[in-house]
């Protein structure tokens, strides 16, 4: 595969995952904000409905306290209105006040408590009179618009609210109970049971100093005293807040605000601080003007935990999906780098066999030629030249079966005819065969085989072969001669044939690849060496075959160092082919 096929088959591929990949981050990025939308929108509605509940809530309250007020009989108004302040956690304060005579109760002055004359100081336009009750309670819904619980207007007719039947929650229930005066106090029941007149009266909402306070009045009959209540709306909030959701959405908080901008409760995880700005709100106007449920989502906006599930697993299921395309083109890449790797070293393997092969044929051929025609009559150059024919004949038998083997190996046909003997002798012995040819190569050998007996069950002829690919490798590639250190030592199960040259040794960036089929170190050295690049990785397939290994190492002080591991042969063979060594 040429370059150009590699970058025009990365094209090809990189183009279309690119298009494919920002197109599905696009697609999950537009979900992501649906589903934002979708929370946003989800949390306002549970937002509404709490705000509904809430002036439901509230509404029920005011009516139950309505009917309460008209019916409250005219003798007993001052008492119950007593009885109310004393008894219902609902009632702040009470009031009797008469158009002619004013304000009845509370009056003030010495006798009145503090929170009394609070309460006169803060109602004192209606006192007075400059501000009439009927336009004051119309200022609620003329101000904040009429309401879908709100059915009727201030100044409605209260005798149908007797026949009304409302079905609430259980707090909501209490609330109403409270209301109406069902209660006890001292062991007798303040609900007056009977409606004996039709009035009108109506809820006020109050401002001071921000705060909202809510007073309600009921008038029997034009000409009549207006009496009323003010609500405690800390107790109605706490009244109101124990019927409210315990658990709500990861990383969404609502949370009930006053007019203040004062947090008065809120429920989620986290806790958020006075003045944090809102991302949605939901007013309680008219029934609690000012007032609303603010919704707080983390980062502004944070899906749920599914959804967040949802956008995890797409982006993961995206990734896996892209990064198969990509490693799939890089394993094929790979793969196709590789074959043609392989198919130059094959072609230059055949380059170099049919060089190799050329070269002693080509000796051989033309010493022969020589001697039969003749016309050498020395007798010493005779010798010399049979001797030439003799070695490159041994160097043509040696390069066949590399080649030989290498097929064998690679098709996993070669065969071992393992047997039991002495190592150290069978060492000495191949030594000692080639003692003259590395000597004639300039090589100064140095025998370092101890004179005992190293049990070994292997294949004598794999072991030469190992051997004398590593002599001619050191002969092949130590230019100016030097010393060939042979050696041999028992570890503890196996033993070391370490063979060492002064050569240049091996560059560092080739050390992993020297047993790599035809890899060849390629420098000047090398590029005049003959070679097929067999030779090692033929010797590492055949020892790991036979139960060792080769390994090289940088030999101190200059040089290589191979050191064949072969392991010895057990003490239960050993036992039985004592005739063998």
């Amino acid at each position: 595969m040429k370059k150009r096929t590699i970058i025009l088959y990365w094209i090809l591929l990189f183009v279309p995952t690119c298009i494919i990949g920002i197109s599905a981050f696009y697609m999950i990025r537009h979900e992501q904000e649906r589903i934002n939308q979708e929370a946003v929108s989800s949390a306002k509605v549970r937002a509404r409905t709490m705000a509904d509940a809430i002036s439901a809530t509230v509404e029920t309250v005011e009516d139950a306290f309505i009917e309460s007020l008209n019916a409250i009989p005219n003798p007993l108004v001052y008492k119950t209105l007593l009885d109310w302040v004393d008894a219902n956690p609902l009632v702040r304060n009470v009031f009797v006040w008469d158009k002619e005579k004013g304000l009845q109760y509370p009056l003030a002055g010495a006798t009145a408590t503090s929170e009394e004359n609070r309460f006169i100081v803060r109602y004192e336009a209606l006192f007075s009179g400059r501000i009439s009750w009927q336009a004051a309670g119309s200022s609620r819904n003329e101000a904040f618009g009429s309401s879908s619980s709100d059915k009727e207007l201030p100044g409605r007719n209260f005798s149908s609210l007797v026949q009304e039947t409302r079905k609430f929650k259980s707090g909501r229930q209490a609330l109403k109970d409270l209301a109406q005066g069902r209660y006890e106090s001292e062991g007798k029941n303040l609900l007056v049971e009977a409606v004996t007149s039709v009035g009108e009266g109506g809820w006020i909402p109050w401002f001071e100093e921000n705060r909202l306070h809510i007073l309600g009045w009921f008038q029997k009959r034009p000409d009549s005293a207006v009496y009323g209540i003010e609500l405690e709306t800390m107790t109605l909030l706490s009244r109101i807040i124990a019927d409210f959701p315990k658990e709500v959405s990861d990383g969404i908080v609502y949370a009930i605000v006053d007019g203040k901008g004062e947090i008065l409760h809120q429920i989620g995880n986290g806790m958020i601080q006075t003045g944090t700005p809102s991302d949605q709100f939901v007013s309680l106007a008219p029934f609690l003007p000012h007032w609303q449920i603010n919704v707080y989502m983390s980062n502004g906006m944070l899906p749920i935990e599914s959804e967040k599930g949802f956008l995890i697993l797409a982006s993961l299921l995206l990734v896996i999906f892209l990064a198969s395309i990509i490693l799939g083109g890089l394993l094929l890449t790979r793969q196709a780098q590789r074959n043609m790797i392989d198919a130059m070293q094959k072609t230059s393997f055949v380059s170099s066999v049919s060089h190799e092969l050329k070269t002693p044929l080509t000796s051989i051929r033309m010493y022969a030629e020589l001697l039969e025609e003749g016309r050498i009559k020395d007798t010493e150059k005779m010798r010399r030249y049979l001797k030439v024919i003799v070695a490159e004949s041994q160097r043509l038998t040696r390069l066949v079966n590399n080649v030989l083997d290498f097929s064998r190996l690679e098709q996993g046909r070669k065969t071992y005819h393992k047997e039991l003997f002495n190592l150290a002798e069978y060492v000495r012995t191949i030594l000692q065969a080639h003692r003259l040819r590395i000597r004639e190569a300039g090589m100064n050998l140095i025998d370092e085989v101890p004179d005992e007996i190293i049990s070994v069950e292997l294949d004598r002829d794999g072991i030469e072969q190992v051997l004398l690919n590593l002599i001619d490798n050191a002969l092949k590639y130590v230019t100016e001669g030097g010393e060939l250190l042979i050696t041999l030592k028992r570890k503890d199960k196996h033993c070391e044939i370490s063979v060492m040259d002064r050569g240049s040794g091996i560059p560092p960036a080739h050390r992993k690849k020297i047993f790599d089929r035809f890899h060849r170190v390629d420098n000047s050295l090398t590029s005049i060496r003959p070679g097929s690049g067999l030779g090692l990785s033929i010797s590492k397939k055949i020892m790991l075959d036979l139960g060792g290994d080769i390994l090289y190492e940088p030999r101190p002080g200059g040089g290589s160092c191979f050191i064949v591991i072969v392991p010895c042969a057990s003490t239960e063979t050993i036992l039985q082919n004592p005739d063998q060594l």
